[in-house]
This record gives C-alpha cells, sequence and structure tokens, in this order.
C-alpha cells in the first residue's frame, strides 16, 4: 500500500458476508470545516450484514453502480485537518458515516469526514469503546424523544 492510498472494505455484487472485500482508495485531503483521521477502531453493526446480502439494494435505497462502503461508526486520530477547523492534529474522536450511497465507510483505515459529524473522545475512554457510542447513542436518543416526558412505572426505573 502506497501513502497515497488506505484499505477500506466494501461490497461490488451483494451476496452475503463472502461478498465483502478490501480495496485501496485514494487518500482525501480534507475540505473547508473537515479532517482526515487514521481509524483505530470501528463497531460492527448489523446493518452492514444487511448491505452485504443485498438487502438495502433490493429495496432501492442504494444506488451505488459500482460498490458500496461498509461501516458506520467508528472513532480515531486526526492526522490532518481542512480550513477552518479548530481540532488539532493528535485529537481523538469518533463519529459516524451515514447515508447508504458512499463508497466507503467507517470499515476503512482512514477517513475525511466534516468536523460537524465528530465528538471529541474523553481521556480515559479507549477508541475501542468510543467506536460504539454513535450509533447505540442515536438509537437511545431516538426512543427518550419516542417517549417524550413519559412517566417512570416504578420508582427508580428511568
Amino acid at each position: 500500500m502506497s501513502t497515497s492510498t488506505f484499505r477500506a472494505a466494501v461490497v461490488r455484487d451483494p451476496g452475503g458476508p463472502d461478498s465483502i472485500e478490501i480495496i485501496d482508495v485514494p487518500v482525501r485531503e480534507p475540505g473547508r470545516g473537515e479532517v482526515r483521521l487514521a481509524v483505530a477502531a470501528a463497531a460492527v453493526n448489523p446493518v452492514d450484514l444487511a448491505v452485504a446480502a443485498g438487502l438495502f439494494h433490493a429495496r432501492g435505497v442504494i444506488h451505488q453502480p459500482d460498490l458500496t462502503g461498509l461501516g458506520w461508526d467508528f472513532a480515531g486520530t486526526v492526522v490532518a485537518t481542512g480550513p477552518d477547523v479548530d481540532l488539532a492534529v493528535g485529537t481523538r474522536v469518533a463519529g459516524l458515516v451515514d447515508g447508504f450511497d458512499r463508497d466507503h465507510g467507517s470499515y476503512a483505515e482512514q477517513l475525511t469526514v466534516p468536523v460537524a459529524k465528530l465528538a471529541v473522545v474523553p481521556d480515559g475512554l479507549d477508541l475501542s469503546t468510543a467506536s460504539t457510542v454513535p450509533v447505540n447513542g442515536l438509537a437511545a436518543a431516538g426512543i427518550l424523544d419516542l417517549l417524550g416526558d413519559a412517566t417512570p412505572v416504578a420508582t427508580g426505573c428511568w
């Protein structure tokens, strides 16, 4: 692998876990409001198996003609910043690559993402653990939104 590429997991022809392949992807320098980071950890989510199986292709959710990137949550270290970014190189961050139509996701050695999609990982929290928070945190927030101002059923339940 040269320094101008990195490896990422993708699906070209959906058909289950055996359809996942590793490809070389060109490094993209961060633009305005973006950072490039070295991925230290990426959480595994059931949605990736559904993508590999072709479920979202069959339902018309994925329109990528050549390949679809895998992986959603990630944690890593900032290695380059674009203009208008206040994060320093070396900052530990976690975040989410969302959407289905993408060339690669968090199952990659590097990512270039908007800084608005990141959170700084607190000292004392390892990056593997931090990578499990974004999708699970969004799910928890969604459940709380659905519950609204629900009254607990028993004392200490909430």
